[in-house]
């Protein structure tokens, strides 16, 4: 959301299930930490670094990788540089990393 910058749609109340979950991922907030607040200093870091972030220093990204490579840096087109990063969709990149970790233990 760093990237959207002003321009953000509202959000209605008449938003499917699946758009809800496209729209919002809500992280944890314990006593371990705040993980929403992790995932905004990444993308403001992302932002200034032009490099991806690395949830909990794992370095995977299912789609591209570190380097950021939306030609778009701001708004909703700049979308498209946070896909494969997991701050950006946290169950699609554990589902790439636990695959991945599970082809890895086939070929030992």
């Amino acid at each position: 959301m760093e990237r959207w910058g002003d321009n953000e749609p509202p959000h209605l109340t008449s938003m499917s299930e699946s758009e809800i979950k496209k729209k919002f991922q809500l992280l944890k907030k314990d006593a371990s930490g705040n993980h929403n607040l992790l995932k905004s200093r990444s993308c403001e870091c992302c932002i200034k670094t032009q490099k991806r972030g690395t949830p909990f220093g794992i370095e995977f990204w299912y789609e591209g990788g570190e380097e950021w490579s939306s030609i778009h840096q701001r708004g909703a087109e700049a979308e498209e540089g946070c896909a494969g990063c997991g701050w950006y969709d946290f169950e699609a990149w554990r589902d790439a990393l636990n695959q991945k970790l599970a082809e890895s233990a086939q070929d030992v």
